[in-house]
């Protein structure tokens, strides 16, 4: 089967979006993991393409991972909201959102725990 010279353009493009996605991703991989074995004076290790993990103590003294994965979105713009900017204030909308609902929550609560004292405060002293 042969390919068109529009369908050998488009894999050609592909194939190098790929390098070029692959490339990023080494970098900055690479880039990440000097940092925190700089900084942090630790091992990191790597664990696939494109993730590492490094070992870190808890506050209680426990030996704990954190893993790290660098991913390069092949669809990420402003135009349909898949980019950094925009999924970081949807993130931050949904973070408000629970925040003022627990806040309500926690109001509720504390008014009926008050109305409760209030009631039996009531009912004591008229016994």
């Amino acid at each position: 089967m042969r390919l068109s010279r529009r369908e050998k353009g488009e894999k050609y493009m592909a194939t190098n979006q790929k390098a070029v996605t692959d490339a990023l991703r080494t970098n900055w991989t690479a880039t990440f993991k000097a940092f925190i074995s700089s900084n942090f004076d630790t091992d990191v290790c790597q664990t696939a393409a494109g993730t590492f993990m490094f070992p870190v103590v808890d506050e209680a003294g426990e030996d704990r991972w954190v893993k790290v994965s660098v991913i390069i979105p092949k669809d990420a713009n402003e135009e349909d909201g898949t980019d950094g900017y925009s999924l970081a204030r949807e993130y931050q909308l949904k973070v408000d959102a629970a925040e003022e609902r627990a806040r309500k929550a926690k109001e509720k609560a504390d008014s009926a725990r008050a109305k409760k004292a209030a009631k039996s405060g009531l009912t004591a002293v008229e016994e």
